[in-house]
């Protein structure tokens, strides 16, 4: 049977050839990152784009550990109300996305932060049982059955994990230098924490919520709006594999490195599409707008909310329910939204952005 595995400390040692070949990768990156956060910090509608992005951040990352749930599906729970499980995950992703921004505000990034974002991963959810906010006191493993037998990773054992991730959060708070940038180190930030896999559920989500935290601590993103789960859940098993080459007794580091900022690049090149795209959709309703006599917050609200009740939207603008059902039916007239076939408490969807972001 496979023993846990014993991985190296941080920092990474690769040669000077091969930090060389990484760092041109990371100049790139952090080329694309910052024409991508450049343009949102321009945009009209930026709190809205946080928003949208967040969420749909919390959909692709989720679904990399099997959860099933649709843009549309989750953007339901505001007009319904009704979640299953793997909405709840969703949720408590995007819960976990805004707590750390507030928590990197009055504490550094550390074991006490991650122990809390964990708990709110957890939350009445299916890991609600497995020791939410607290590092295990017992072996766990990746594999396809429940018998370690057939583990294809045993993460290193549960008395080393407190001195593994006591070194990472060193390295995070920079007690470690190395010759790699901020983009190239979230990676091996992640890598580390997927191999210590310290938590007996939530691994993959909080690692990956993990990258976030550190480009915003670093000043690479000035707020979490940059994310490459999509990325990431479009090549997952190659994710995968490429973390597994970090479990060896010589870790390739260079390997995932390069997979981690070409990962990087591809996103943030969608992403600056992505938001030109939907500014040019916002730009085109305000006109719209305009000429129907709708109210500019009115557009803002269903840019911030693409699924809704003509309820949701008398509450949020304060307006007549007459007036919101007027602004519904003019919008629903020339097709900008759509509408269910109930008669009573329709909701409408705002397809031409949820097909941009799905």
């Amino acid at each position: 049977m496979k023993k846990p595995f014993k991985p190296n400390f941080l920092p990474v040692e690769l040669t000077d050839r091969e930090i060389i070949e990484i760092l041109k990768i990371e100049n790139e990156a952090r080329a694309r990152i910052e024409k991508f956060n450049s343009i949102l910090e321009r945009s009209p509608i930026k709190r809205e784009l946080l928003m949208l992005f967040s969420m749909s951040e919390s959909i692709q990352s989720t679904r990399i550990e099997g959860t099933e749930a649709s843009f549309s599906e989750v953007m339901m729970v505001g007009a319904t109300g009704k979640k299953n499980e793997d909405i709840v995950e969703v949720l408590n992703y995007f819960e976990a996305i805004k707590q750390a921004e507030i928590l990197l505000e009055n504490i550094p990034i550390s074991n006490r932060m991650f122990c809390k974002l964990h708990e709110t991963l957890l939350r009445n959810s299916r890991g609600q049982n497995r020791s939410p906010g607290e590092y295990r006191k017992s072996q766990n493993f990746l594999g396809p059955t429940s018998n370690i037998k057939d583990a294809t990773y045993i993460p290193p054992e549960p008395f080393a994990v407190p001195d593994y991730m006591a070194n990472l959060e060193r390295y995070i708070n920079d007690e470690y230098e190395d010759d790699f940038g901020p983009i190239a180190r979230a990676g091996i930030i992640h890598g580390q924490f997927e191999t210590i896999h310290p938590f007996l559920d939530g691994n993959g989500r909080l690692g990956r919520i993990l990258i976030i935290i550190y480009l915003l601590a670093k000043g690479v993103i000035s707020h979490p709006a940059f994310f490459i789960s999509e990325e990431l859940e479009k090549n997952k098993h190659k994710y995968y594999a490429l973390l597994n080459g970090l479990r060896l007794e010589k870790p390739k580091w260079k390997e995932w490195l390069i997979f981690f900022l070409d990962s990087s690049i591809k996103q943030a090149d969608k992403y600056i599409d992505k938001l030109i795209t939907i500014e040019g959709l916002y730009n085109d309703m305000i006109e719209f707008a305009k000429a129907h006599k709708i109210r500019e917050d009115a557009i803002s609200f269903i840019f911030q909310n693409p699924v809704f009740t003509v309820k949701n939207m008398q509450d949020e603008l304060g307006v007549s329910y007459n007036t919101a059902r007027r602004y519904t039916g003019e919008l629903e007239k020339n097709t900008k939204i759509y509408g269910d076939d109930r008669k009573r408490n329709r909701i409408y969807m705002f397809y031409d952005l949820m097909d941009i972001l799905s």
